[in-house]
């Protein structure tokens, strides 16, 4: 992977720039820094790579998540987003790169604001990738990570280790403790999975336990009845069962008796019922006999409904007729039409007058509009003087302002020259600096930080010092903690030893087998037993289920007689309503299909029979009742045959029950024959012991065991007591090495400050004579020297006098300009003050001769202000008003002869319609008197009035009384059938299998029956309860103890497994394999350290995280890593980064690296160190991009891109 070009749009400080590696002077550069001060932008371009790249950056990654407000957006921290620019709605960062495949690609990350503006919301980043140099989009959103990983061969950990190298986190790598070693590693190879495998570990071990503990406690919430208790539940069950059998059948028998009660009651109340209903057709029918004799007679004189109505529709229209003739006959049009000729008349007249007006005006108008153009003449004149005139003054006002400022201004200038030359002559001491200020500022600067690393040098050597005796003395210290830890931990390997005696006298496996052979035959001897146990209840079952056997027979029997006499009630019941139902279509239905329409009928005389199609519903009431007594003894009759069926099929399950437990007899008999064959081929000494000397034996097998489990439990804990003293020595020692190291590193420290004190002493007093010959006298120097100025103030000073200087030239500059400009505007105020006298007269006079036109103008229209055009305007107005007026007279007059003529006419039709009804309703009239006539002999006192009364009922009415008086007649009728049949049926019942006994005796002994039937269910519901109960726990039981033997056997897997390699925090794991981890890297490692310097060797102390180095110049010597200088500790951290990108890209060629490491921490010897390696590496083919501000570092590299900081908050970059 080769990165060949980088570009950045507004993002953090870099506005816009490029950087081309295939440009020169990039192109043929191996080793290139990026410079620039402080917080320019260097490292943004870095982010900028991994931004394109993978959507994130080195610097966020580690963040956390806490929501911000960016520019009104509510994101995230470590959101990538905020790396854009404010004030900007859009920013984007590319890369070129040269992938695995040998191909082009280019990467791109873009950020946009909604609606393109820098208000807009923050719109999700897009990310793409490409294929050069055609453009063409290979993937973009989430899948474009997902190629670049691919094209490139590196995640972004991957990415970010190999390619950026961070060398500050190995020189905290070199001298960690061993634990500490191990997080780094862990942190900078991305292996934590180790520990997560350790930890999770450690806690499913921690679950098993507790799962294995809860599911002991569980156990004993499970309790079951002993097999005494058993047999006695079953028995009860038993007994239980027969005699609810035996409450059935006395609870049928009685409920028999009180149904016929309940039957009795019912058919009383029936027939009361029955009684009532015939007294209500009755009273019903004499109720409305007026008014269906009413009906019957307003249906008669429906007749002449029409004549009548007709009658009165002649009267209303002759009236109407009449009330027209009379309006129209008093309007006289003769008077209208002699006023509407008057008036015709004077408009013609007004119509002349008008025109006459308006041929006068015509010369008088044609003067007024040439007056008129003579006023606007001098209007428009006047109005551009006045415009003038005012455009003058003006300018003669600003010219005289700008006059009078000018003049201010140069006093001013001339006040303020004198001030600033006398300060300048009062601080002329500062003059010199101000004139190369730059250069005496970095030599008083340099002046100070020496004198400031004298005094803190004499401050760390005397720190250095005290800090050296105190080590000395904690090395003697630790030195005897490490023998005695050493002597501890013989002692308890001896007493180790002592206890693996012990426990090799002991036989655990010898023990193990005789209590696996006491328990199996305790459990074989509990089975025999057990099955004795079944044999004798299931021959007391066997026993009870024969005489269940004979009790079903005798109940099959009695159903059977039952079932015969509730066929021969079903046979009676069938015969009655076949009778029901013949006497019924004999009588009545026969009699129906003869009626005729239109002809009466044979019993109530009616015309009209709305019964004759549908059939009578109290007839089919009656017939109802037979079907019902029909239905229920079939009823009955299929019950007796459902529970003769299920005594049937109940005999047949208790034959069944009673062969089963027979076979369970015979089964259990052979078990214990089998058993007994078991224990005979298995005989040993434990066959002839009794169960106490079984228990005995037990009990001191236990006892035995007990022994060796206690003996293994102080072999564990004795075990963990050597590791933890093993732990303890290890400490120790690594506590002493560690002081060793620190005490030789303050040894070198010691030396070294010392050495640097000199140097700085010498480079101090070349610096003071150099100064002095130059400001000895001057009071500045004299304070800097005794530190009583500080280096800004004077910087203040020597920049106020330079910002001085520059003030004094531009007020010069300013005092020549307002001269100039004074010089300049006096002879323009003279020219403006005599054009504005000239323009004053010429309007005067403009005046005069407007007010002369305007008098003449005034006495043309009599002093009116009218113009010509609209006095015209209102003698045509006038003109066309007389001739609408004129027109409209003579439509009046057309219009008031015609009314008149066609008044005459219709006056004339109305008087004949009037005519014509009188003569219809004569014949009307004559027609009602004939048929009265005949009314009145049918009903002799009928009269007009009553006729009146009888039309103003309508014929809904009439067929609704007709209909009722009809159905209240046939209600009647059925009524009276009705009672007859209530009256049969209860004389039948009262006659038919009535109860020896009393209702209310029936019904208290129901209620006992009720009761003690209730309480042997919740009797036998109780006993039922117990017994599932302890059938599901003698299963739940089985169940829990398999599940807790399985839990044993993978707590003892567990527990092997975080013994071995488990712990709360995943330390055991992680070291075990950052171990290896550790080798692997220092192999790669080591790869590159030959190149860079040939004279170190990195190895590992074996199975630990500790290093030290192999030095070839003093005959491969081991030495501590802590005994290295500063340069050397930079080379070993360069190719410890290295072997780390090695690590993480073995399978990725990498030809492109970027190292951003503070070097300004480094001193010129070690920095010199630094670049020579740099420079080796640069000669094994790979672009390297160094990210560094010391200057020696960029005077020795010759390509450098360089971030600059502008004035506004932005960078730019610029390739040198």
């Amino acid at each position: 992977m080769k990165i060949t070009a980088v570009r950045i749009n507004n993002l953090a400080s870099i506005v816009d720039a490029e950087i081309d590696f295939t440009k020169a002077p990039l192109k043929d550069a191996g080793l290139f820094a990026i410079t620039g001060d402080t917080g320019a932008g260097k490292s943004t371009i870095l982010d900028a790579i991994c931004l394109a790249l993978y959507t994130k950056t080195a610097r966020l990654r580690g963040d956390k998540g806490n929501l911000i407000d960016f520019n009104g957006d509510s994101i995230k921290l470590n959101d990538p987003r905020n790396l854009l620019r404010r004030g900007k709605w859009q920013g984007f960062a590319e890369v070129d790169f040269i992938g695995q495949d040998k191909q082009a690609y280019r990467a791109r990350y873009a950020i946009q604001r909604a609606h393109k503006k820098i208000t807009g919301k923050l719109k999700t980043a897009e990310h793409s990738l490409y294929t050069l140099p055609d453009e063409a989009l290979i993937a973009d959103k989430s899948q474009a990570i997902k190629e670049v990983e691919r094209k490139i061969g590196l995640s972004f950990e991957q990415f970010s280790r190999a390619v950026l190298l961070a060398q500050h986190e190995f020189a905290a790598f070199l001298k960690a403790t061993g634990d500490e070693r191990a997080q780094l590693l862990e942190c900078l190879t991305g292996t934590d999975k180790f520990s997560l495998i350790g930890k999770r570990i450690f806690e499913r071990h921690k679950e098993q336990k507790d799962k294995l503990e809860l599911l002991k406690a569980s156990l004993a919430s499970y309790t079951l009845l002993s097999d005494e208790a058993l047999a006695d539940k079953t028995t009860q069950l038993a007994e239980i069962h027969q005699q609810i059998e035996q409450n059935k059948k006395d609870l049928t028998l009685v409920e028999q008796g009180v149904n016929w009660f309940k039957q009795a009651n019912t058919l009383a109340q029936n027939l009361q019922q029955a009684v009532q209903q015939q007294k209500q057709a009755r009273d019903a029918v004499s109720a409305i006999a007026q008014q269906s004799e009413q009906a019957k007679q307003a249906q008669s004189a429906l007749e002449i409904k029409d004549n009548r109505t007709r009658v009165a529709n002649i009267t209303s229209q002759n009236d109407d007729l009449e009330n027209k003739i009379r309006d129209l006959n008093s309007t006289d049009h003769t008077a209208i039409i002699i006023d509407l000729n008057q008036a015709l008349q004077k408009h013609s007249d007004a119509l002349h007058n008008a025109k006459q007006n308006k041929q006068t005006a015509e010369p008088v108008i044609a003067k007024a509009r040439e007056l008129d153009n003579q006023i606007a003449m001098f209007s428009q004149s006047k109005t551009s003087t006045s415009q003038q005139i005012t455009k003058e003054q003006s300018q003669l006002t600003d010219t005289q302002q700008q006059l009078k400022q000018s003049q201010t201004s140069y006093n001013d200038a001339e006040k303020l020259k004198k001030e600033l030359q006398s300060w300048l002559t009062q601080h002329h001491q500062l003059k010199p600096l101000a004139s190369d200020w730059t250069y005496y500022q970095h030599n008083f600067k340099q002046f100070i930080s020496i004198t400031q690393q004298l005094n803190t040098g004499k401050e760390q050597q005397r720190k250095i010092a005290a800090e050296l005796a105190n080590y000395t003395e904690q090395l003697a210290v630790q030195t005897a903690k490490v023998a005695d830890s050493q002597q501890l931990l013989q002692n308890e390997h001896s007493t180790l030893t002592q206890l693996n005696t012990q426990q090799d006298q002991l036989n655990e496996a010898h023990c193990d087998a005789q209590i696996k052979n006491i328990d199996y035959l305790r459990e074989q001897r509990g089975h025999y037993k057990q099955f004795n146990i079944e044999i004798k209840h299931s021959a007391q079952q066997q026993s009870d289920t024969a005489i269940k056997l004979k009790e079903s027979e005798q109940s099959e029997a009695a159903l059977k007689q039952q079932l015969l006499n509730s066929q021969q009630t079903l046979k009676h019941t069938e015969d009655a309503l076949n009778k029901a139902r013949l006497r019924a279509s004999e009588s009545v239905e026969h009699l129906r299909s003869q009626l005729a329409p239109n002809e009466p009928c044979l019993v109530c005389g009616a015309t009209e029979h709305p019964f004759a199609a549908d059939q009578n519903p109290q007839f089919t009431s009656l017939i109802a009742d037979f079907e019902s007594d029909y239905t229920n003894a079939k009823q009955h009759y299929e019950l007796i045959q459902t529970q003769l069926h299920e005594q049937q099929t109940q005999h047949a399950v208790l034959a069944s029950k009673h062969a089963q437990l027979g076979q369970a007899i015979d089964n259990a008999k052979a078990k214990q024959q089998e058993i007994k064959n078991t224990m005979q081929g298995m005989r040993s000494e434990l066959n002839d012991l009794t169960s106490e000397q079984l228990d005995t034996r037990y009990q001191q097998l236990s006892e035995q065991k007990a022994q060796s489990f206690e003996l293994q439990k102080q072999q564990r804990t004795m075990q963990e007591k050597l590791k933890q003293l093993q732990n303890i020595l290890q400490t120790e020692q690594e506590t002493e090495q560690q002081i060793r190291s620190k005490h030789a590193d303050l040894t070198y420290q010691h030396g070294q400050l010392g050495h640097k004190h000199s140097e700085l002493s010498e480079q101090l007093t070349e610096l003071t004579a150099s100064l002095n010959t130059q400001f000895a006298d001057t009071e500045f120097w004299q304070q800097l020297q005794n530190q009583s100025l500080d280096l800004t103030d004077l910087n203040q000073q020597v920049e106020h006098y330079q910002q001085t200087q520059q003030q004094l030239e531009q007020n010069q500059k300013h005092l020549e300009s307002t001269e100039q400009k004074i010089q300049h505007l006096t002879p323009l105020i003279s020219h403006s003050q005599s054009t504005l006298a000239a323009l004053n007269d010429e309007l005067t006079k403009l005046e005069q001769q407007h007010n002369s036109v305007q008098s003449e103008r005034l006495e043309l229209f009599n002093n009116q202000q009218i113009s010509a055009d609209q006095y015209q305007a209102n003698l045509t107005a006038q003109l066309e008003q007389c001739q609408a007026h004129l027109t409209q007279s003579q439509q009046a007059h057309d219009n008031a002869v015609k009314q008149r003529d066609e008044q005459a006419i219709t006056v004339k039709n109305y008087q004949q319609r009037l005519l014509e009804n009188n003569q219809e309703q004569t014949k009307l009239d004559e027609r009602y008197k004939l048929w009265f006539a005949d009314f009145k002999r049918q009903y002799n006192e009928a009269t007009e009035e009553q006729i009146t009364f009888l039309l103003t009922i309508s014929n809904d009415e009439i067929k609704a009384q007709l209909k009722q008086h009809e159905q209240l007649t046939q209600a009647l009728v059925d009524a009276n059938a009705v009672l007859k049949q209530q009256q049969n049926t209860n004389t039948q019942h009262q006659n038919s299998n009535k109860p020896a006994q009393t209702e209310q005796a029936l019904l208290t002994q129901l209620t006992d029956l009720t009761q003690a039937q209730t309480a042997l269910h919740k009797t036998q519901l109780e006993t039922n309860t117990v017994l599932e109960q302890h059938h599901q726990n003698a299963k739940a039981l089985h169940t829990k103890q398999n599940e807790l033997n399985t839990l044993q056997k993978q707590l003892e897997q567990w527990h092997l497994l975080n013994k071995v390699i488990g712990d709360k925090e995943g330390k055991k794991m992680r070291n075990l394999a950052q171990i290896q981890t550790l080798k692997i890297l220092l192999h790669y490692a080591n790869s590159h350290l030959t190149t860079l310097n040939k004279r170190y060797e990195l190895i590992s102390i074996s199975q630990t995280l500790d290093i030290a180095i192999i030095d070839r110049d003093m005959a491969d010597e081991q030495r501590s890593v802590n005994t290295l200088s500063g340069g050397e500790s930079f080379l070993v951290s360069l190719a410890l980064a290295l072997g780390l990108a090695s690590l993480s890209s073995n399978k990725v060629s990498i030809n492109s690296l970027f190292i951003d490491e503070g070097f300004g921490t480094l001193d010129s010897e070690t920095l010199s160190i630094a670049m020579d390696a740099l420079d080796s590496l640069q000669a094994q083919g790979r672009k390297v991009g160094v990210i560094s501000h010391v200057s020696q570092m960029t005077e020795r590299v010759a390509n450098q891109v360089h971030v600059a900081k502008k004035p506004g908050g932005y960078s730019t970059i610029s390739i040198i």
